[in-house]
């Protein structure tokens, strides 16, 4: 089948879908879209990396998040990485207290991570598994009445897991993944429990040495909230590699 169909057609027909699917779907918060662009800089041991991201909901009606994020890894064996980040995130915060509830409240959050990646590889396929220790610091928000609404969990923390697994089709710039998330709250004064579901499809597109773009569905499950904001997303993200 792969010897019939170059991997730019299969990226071209990937990109129709991203298009043409949110004109079939229903416009409400539940459907959304990622797009990010990034760098990233090898140097010895260490990899260096800087995103910025764009997220929608009413598919690409609202904004939902803009952030701007940095991180650094560094590779302790061959199979295993350890490496911290920070985002700066401007969100759209959920408002009961307003009838037309996402006007105007975006609030500014610093976000700040440690993690530890373990890679294996198997023939064509590799699995990975990360682990991340997640700290956000959110700002104050004034309610529609100019009170000040505090958050019931500031700064929050959560332990964020991840397992990935990608085949690597010999011969083939086209490379698919498939990975389920784990969302779990830490210092919830209330109790802490597993909070969300995370899972991604993705392919994996490399144009060259330096240039790559990744097209993906995410579906999230809300496992503490009845809010179903990005439950369903359609992404692109771009990389740039400094070699």
């Amino acid at each position: 089948m792969f010897t019939n169909i170059t991997s730019k057609r299969i990226f071209v027909i990937l990109v129709a879908f991203l298009i043409i699917t949110p004109a079939l779907i229903a416009q409400n918060e539940s459907y959304g879209t990622w797009t990010s662009i990034g760098v990233e800089k090898e140097y010895k041991k260490w990899d260096f990396g800087a995103e910025t991201e764009l997220r929608t909901i009413y598919y690409a009606r609202l904004i939902e998040r803009w952030s701007l994020g940095v991180n650094a890894d560094y590779s302790l064996l061959k199979q295993l990485k350890v490496g911290v980040g920070y985002q700066l995130l401007n969100s759209l915060v959920y408002d009961e207290t307003n009838p037309d509830r996402y006007v105007k409240n975006y609030f500014f959050r610093n976000r700040f991570n440690i993690a530890a990646t373990g890679k294996l590889k198997m023939n064509d396929f590799t699995v990975t598994l990360r682990e991340r220790l997640q700290l956000t610091q959110k700002e104050d928000r004034l309610q529609t009445d100019g009170l000040i609404d505090d958050y019931k969990v500031n700064p929050e923390l959560a332990w964020r897991n991840r397992l990935q697994l990608a085949y690597n089709i010999p011969n083939f710039k086209l490379t698919p993944s498939f990975s389920v998330e784990s969302f779990f709250e830490l210092n919830n004064p209330e109790g802490n429990k597993l909070d969300n579901l995370r899972y991604l499809l993705a392919f994996d597109y490399k144009l060259n040495k330096r240039n790559s773009v990744e097209l993906y569905g995410v579906m999230n499950s809300s496992l503490t909230s009845e809010d179903a904001t990005g439950k369903y997303i359609l992404g692109v993200s771009y990389t740039y590699s400094f070699k």
